[in-house]
């Protein structure tokens, strides 16, 4: 890993985390904390849709990511979610980031300003990065192996 990305990833989560910080305050400022925050509520339909969504992508990239650290090293992947992508954890991040989104948005909200930014960053810094992995698989590996996959979008790019 470069030491840009690297210094690129720890500016980005120290700053999401900052940001969603920051957003949260007029929420906390909104009353003085009670016992009664601490109840449970019956959760919403968008909760009840995204945490599995959520669970499944964290899942999935996890998945890529424990096969991707077994391979030797400059091997081209056969795992099934490879087949048809060259960065299926890249798309699995993605996922993650748009169920965040959608399960805190604010109240009246269809999504989380703050977090969508954040996904479309990762979209954006990951497209790049996948581009450049499929041109690197196509020569290590021969244009045949990656010329019909997908970068990280299915039907997409």
């Amino acid at each position: 890993m470069w030491v840009g990305h690297w210094l690129l990833g720890i500016l980005f989560y120290l700053a999401i985390n900052i940001a969603t910080f920051v957003e949260g305050i007029p929420a906390l400022q909104q009353e003085p904390p009670t016992i009664s925050h601490l109840r449970i509520i019956a959760p919403t339909f968008r909760t009840i849709a995204c945490v599995p969504i959520f669970l499944m992508a964290s899942g999935a990239q996890y998945d890529c990511h424990v096969y991707l650290a077994s391979l030797k090293k400059y091997t081209l992947p056969q795992h099934p979610a490879f087949q048809n992508l060259v960065c299926p954890h890249y798309l699995a991040e993605c996922v993650i980031y748009l169920a965040l989104a959608l399960i805190a948005a604010p109240q009246g909200h269809w999504i989380n300003g703050t977090i969508f930014c954040a996904l479309c960053f990762v979209a954006v810094n990951l497209g790049v990065t996948a581009r450049g992995t499929k041109e690197w698989e196509a020569e290590r590996f021969g244009l045949g192996n990656v010329k019909d996959k997908w970068r990280m979008l299915p039907f997409l790019w």
